[in-house]
């Protein structure tokens, strides 16, 4: 049964990880903007859905007015190698780190669809040149199919069948041709996101490392020291949501972690308490102890325990829990975070304001509700005699 003490640890635990997947996610942020996957993923997507093995369809569609506005620099199908490198995507080539950092991250919807029917209407374009190639005239249904016709087999199977179910409307074969850049930019999203949940867990796992974030470490404390879990259940409830990190603020959102962390003396980090010559030995925080003499005198004492194996296997295990809840981000930590305060909200009023004992001594409290909501009437006076009754009448 869910009480106080159970949420406010759970509460503890979720604030822990909600500032980790900052920490963490600021970092994959900046991995990602020096690599430019997501340039590399478009690109490849591109490829994937134009059947497109050396590039030059892509490199057409990328140098057409309405795509090549969007981004500065050229597209170079020669400058394309193996992926061996690249996790979670299943293609063969991708562009050279130096050949995609211009390239664009995002090209909309309705760009490439007029970008694609032009194309295939009336051919690549040249950046730059004078005059076009292209012949004038206006776009029919019939040019599209007689174009396609000159396609490679993939693309032109893909723009015919469009064509044979618009019943020969334009804007219908338009909608066909965004659905299918719409699916293969679902795929480049699922790139993306075995990619940054992989990347979220060695980033994360590496940093519980070198703070030395033990996740069962955190708990033992939250589960036996109340007053250190006040402090962070009070901390915890002043947190607001997370913003996406964008370029050049992964190192403000970093610091604002780490000061959280250290506002609330989270017990994580190394220490160093013994020096022998020249060298410094590192001591994890959670088995390093400090005690006093009579005369004040403050020694700190590190040590495994009596089995150092099992110390340092729980140690392990609870940088791979620290890793694992980073994978899932530091949104979804703070959709927990408020769902839980929530939950504490209704709990907490009821075990601190119990029922009051009577007041006078073992009635029953509703027949006393009862009782002074309807009283009863109080008794009236008798009439006083008439005059021409038979009793006496007072004297004048």
């Amino acid at each position: 049964m869910l009480n106080s003490e159970t949420l406010e640890v759970a509460i503890g635990m979720v604030f822990l990880f909600l500032l980790m997947s900052l920490i963490c996610t600021a970092i994959k942020e900046w991995i990602e903007a020096l690599l430019k996957w997501r340039a590399m993923d478009l690109e490849r997507a591109m490829r994937t859905l134009l059947a497109d093995d050396d590039g030059s369809t892509t490199q057409a569609l990328y140098t057409h007015p309405i795509i090549y506005s969007l981004f500065q620099g050229s597209y170079d199908a020669a400058q394309l190698r193996s992926s061996w490198l690249v996790m979670g995507t299943g293609a063969d080539k991708h562009m050279r780190l130096g050949a995609r950092r211009n390239l664009p991250s995002y090209i909309p919807t309705a760009h490439f669809a007029t970008a694609f029917i032009d194309y295939v209407a009336r051919g690549p374009a040249t950046p730059g040149a004078a005059t076009s190639n292209a012949a004038p005239g206006p776009l029919t249904i019939d040019l599209l199919r007689r174009q396609a016709a000159q396609l490679p087999e993939h693309l032109s199977r893909t723009v015919i069948a469009g064509i044979d179910y618009a019943n020969g409307d334009i804007a219908r074969v338009r909608k066909a041709v965004e659905q299918w850049f719409d699916g293969a930019m679902d795929r480049a999203s699922g790139w993306y996101k075995r990619r940054t949940q992989a990347l979220l867990f060695m980033v994360g796992l590496l940093t519980a490392v070198l703070l030395n974030v033990d996740a069962l470490h955190i708990l033992h404390r939250l589960t036996h020291d109340k007053t250190y879990r006040d402090v962070v259940v009070s901390r915890a409830a002043a947190a607001k949501a997370p913003a996406s990190a964008s370029a050049g603020d992964e190192l403000a959102s970093i610091a604002l972690a780490r000061g959280e962390l250290d506002a609330v003396a989270m017990p994580i980090g190394w220490e160093s308490p013994t020096t022998q010559g020249d060298q410094t030995q590192l001591w994890p925080t959670q088995f390093c102890s400090t005690s006093t003499d009579g005369q004040g005198t403050l020694s700190e004492a590190c040590t495994f325990g009596r089995n150092p194996v099992y110390a340092v296997v729980r140690m392990v295990f609870g940088w791979l829990v620290t890793a694992l809840a980073v994978m899932l981000g530091a949104p979804f930590w703070f959709d927990v975070l408020n769902r839980i305060m929530v939950i504490r909200s209704t709990v907490k009023p009821h075990e601190k304001s119990p029922e009051e004992p009577s007041q006078d001594g073992g009635s029953d409290p509703v027949q006393r509700v009862v009782l002074s909501a309807d009283p009863a009437p109080a008794a009236t006076p008798p009439d006083p005699p008439t005059p021409d009754s038979g009793a006496p009448q007072p004297a004048a």
